[in-house]
């Protein structure tokens, strides 16, 4: 178990409930039960619950291989059918993809379909390739809840570095997954992990070894690959 929050019995019913979810959407699909102009929708919708799948995995405490290969299966749906329109889905996703050692091409395939969204930038490029040559601080996205993460990245500092981690947890209450570890006998939690967090220190080479315990930190995932 990596998470600190639920049990792994919570872990596997959510993974077994999302699972029979996609399912039935996999058959409306394969049925053309679905109007044309919904099925990049479905399609989308699908992919968010994979990902959160393989979160929750994550959370459990799953193998990083069997991980890797689980979201390395998800590439080509993310190319057709991801809403990039969501800032902080496609910071986890980039993250996710670098973190878990994804190879080039597929690292450009992504990078690609991000590239078309209004909301890339810097902090997204820097995560997916690690170039700094064009790095624009004032041109983030959303700079205030990124602001000590873009710091450090700046300055190649270990402090910013830490500020944002630290209040990671309470500088996301605006996000929809805030808070859902307490919903009772519903599951919406897959785990708080701060990935961007982990893409940049690995980019950057931080040392991360009085991080392993970290609450929303990913401290393996920095060090898989």
């Amino acid at each position: 178990m990596r998470d600190t929050l639920k049990p792994k019995e919570y872990f596997d019913q959510y993974i077994q409930k999302t699972s029979e979810g996609i399912q039935k959407f996999e058959n409306g699909l394969s049925e053309g039960k679905y109007q044309a102009d919904k099925i990049l929708f479905i399609k989308d919708y699908i992919l968010q619950k994979k990902i959160g799948i393989i979160i929750a995995k994550y959370s459990k405490g799953d193998p990083l291989n069997d991980i890797k290969q689980e979201f390395d299966s998800t590439v080509e749906l993310f190319c057709e059918a991801w809403d990039d329109s969501v800032y902080d889905s496609n910071i986890i996703y980039a993250s996710l993809a670098y973190l878990l050692g994804l190879e080039a091409d597929k690292l450009k395939s992504i990078k690609d379909k991000l590239q078309n969204a209004d909301n890339y930038d810097s902090l997204l490029e820097f995560i997916l390739t690690g170039n700094k040559d064009n790095f624009d601080a004032s041109k983030i996205s959303f700079p205030k809840p990124y602001k000590n993460l873009v710091k450090s990245i700046e300055a190649e500092d270990r402090e910013p570095f830490l500020k944002y981690l630290k209040g990671w947890y309470k500088g996301s209450k605006g996000s929809a997954w805030y808070g859902t570890h307490e919903l009772e006998n519903k599951y919406c939690y897959n785990g708080y992990w701060s990935f961007e967090s982990a893409a940049v220190a690995k980019r950057l080479g931080l040392n991360d070894s009085d991080l392993q315990n970290e609450q929303y930190y990913p401290y393996d995932l920095v060090h898989f690959n």
